[in-house]
């Protein structure tokens, strides 16, 4: 059990909030302590026998060279091996040198180093050139500001293709040289398959694996049916004449108008899938019957006195709001219940139109549950604008773009991480009267170094 006893839940939360300040504080400054190692490690140049040490890329495009042996030092530092010590200091100098952004907000605390460290990651196994970079990175910096990680790192690879069109058509002839599938050994009575396919063919092969799955018999979950219709199609490939294609898939395109008032759009998003450039999604789509569905304007609706959504009305809630409405949400909004964000009258008069888009939010059932039983307050002010408050008094704003939080509430005032230390702690007594106190405790003044 605990020695610290907190009064009650609000005060545990504060702790934790406090708690994950001090952990985004301990980053900071480990990685400002790894970049500043590297800019003041010089290399002895007028050393030149066999085996000196030599400057060496710190990372990719764009990042300074550092002196090699500074990782032996860091790497006792860290606790790591050299080797890792050096993959390390390139994580901090892509993302230094390559996202100025991110690492602006990474330093203000406002993004946490290991998400900026996997886009630069993303954006070096790209191979994209530190010009390109500096696109994605302001995309990123206005997303993670608002947006938990899981949301975003999904849409990374698409901004990725904008920022260098050319590149990605590059990646995608030298990654459909690389295509294959492969089946492992026998093991245990099964074997092992993986593959590397066109996206076609892939969304395609996954379609008709879930199609056969439904038509077999129900004694195992999906996964195992699916794994089982694989079978079914090796045996029978010869003399079929077309594979099930009863799904749909779901492309998101992001028109932008251009000087001669065109639209223009270089990535779509495929729902569930990745991104793809505009240019190949007929090759993606090949085969396939496409419904094109323009996203209306809700205030051309009238609303509906039924309780649930119309299915138009329900794309357009979809179309306004990608994710859970929720604070900080990732759930696609698709997988969402349409919440009224005002409690539905169901004595209400026909007429009353309590069922409209701009009424309405996406929440999953959780949030939904969190929302009508757990004590939170939320109101829609104006159309994808929420506002919650919380039992222990924080307030947040959501909208489609993100999570901002308005209110934390403030820790009281006697809390115990913010007590201020014993006097003694700064000159103590050489002997103190009384019993004998125990075994030495940890100085309180630890926790303070890192709040202040």
């Amino acid at each position: 059990m605990s020695s610290v006893q907190l009064a009650g839940v609000a005060d545990a939360l504060a702790a934790v909030a406090e708690g994950t300040a001090m952990v985004v504080a301990g980053e900071v400054t480990q990685v400002l302590g790894i970049a500043s190692a590297c800019d003041l490690h010089r290399v002895d140049e007028n050393v030149i026998v066999a085996g000196a040490e030599r400057w060496v890329p710190g990372g990719a495009d764009g990042t300074p060279d550092i002196g090699e042996f500074v990782a032996a030092e860091l790497g006792l530092a860290l606790g790591v091996s050299p080797a890792s010590a050096m993959c390390r200091i390139a994580d901090v100098l892509n993302v230094r040198h390559r996202h100025p952004g991110l690492w602006g907000a990474v330093l203000a605390g406002r993004v946490r180093f290991f998400e900026a460290a996997r886009v630069a990651q993303a954006c070096v196994d790209a191979g994209i050139d530190q010009t390109a970079c500096g696109v994605v990175d302001r995309h990123c910096v206005v997303a993670l500001a608002l947006q938990p990680w899981s949301r975003v790192r999904g849409r990374i690879e698409g901004w990725i293709l904008l920022a260098d069109p050319a590149a990605a058509a590059e990646r995608e002839a030298k990654a459909a040289l690389a295509r294959r599938v492969e089946v492992g050994a026998v093991k245990a009575g099964h074997c092992d398959l993986w593959g590397r396919l066109d996206a076609a063919d892939g969304i395609a092969f996954d379609h008709a694996l879930t199609s056969i799955a439904k038509t077999l018999p129900t004694d195992h979950d999906l996964d195992v049916r699916r794994a089982a219709a694989v079978g079914v199609l090796a045996r029978q490939a010869l003399g079929q004449a077309e594979l099930p294609r009863a799904a749909e898939v779901i492309v998101h395109l992001d028109a932008t108008p251009t000087a001669d008032g065109a639209d223009l759009a270089d990535a779509a998003q495929v729902q569930g899938w990745g991104a793809v450039l505009t240019d190949r999604l007929g090759h993606v789509l090949a085969g396939c019957q496409v419904t094109v569905r323009p996203l209306l304007d809700a205030r051309s609706m009238a609303p509906t006195d039924a309780y649930e959504l119309p299915a138009s009305k329900r794309r357009v809630l979809e179309g306004r709001w990608p994710a859970d409405a929720f604070p900080h949400g990732s759930r696609a909004s698709a997988s969402c219940q349409a919440d009224h964000t005002a409690a539905f009258d169901h004595d209400a008069p026909a007429g009353h139109g309590q069922t409209h888009p701009d009424l309405m939010a996406p929440l999953s059932p959780f949030a939904h549950r969190v929302k009508t039983h757990g004590g939170w307050g939320c109101a829609q002010p104006e159309p994808g604008l929420l506002v919650w408050t919380t039992p222990h008094g924080w307030q947040v704003v959501t909208t489609p773009a993100g999570t901002i939080v308005i209110q934390r509430p403030e820790p009281r005032e006697h809390a115990w991480w913010h007590r201020e230390p014993p006097d003694w702690l700064d000159d103590p007594p050489e002997e103190v009267d009384g019993p004998d106190p125990g075994p030495a405790q940890p100085p309180l003044a630890l926790a303070y170094a890192f709040t202040a």
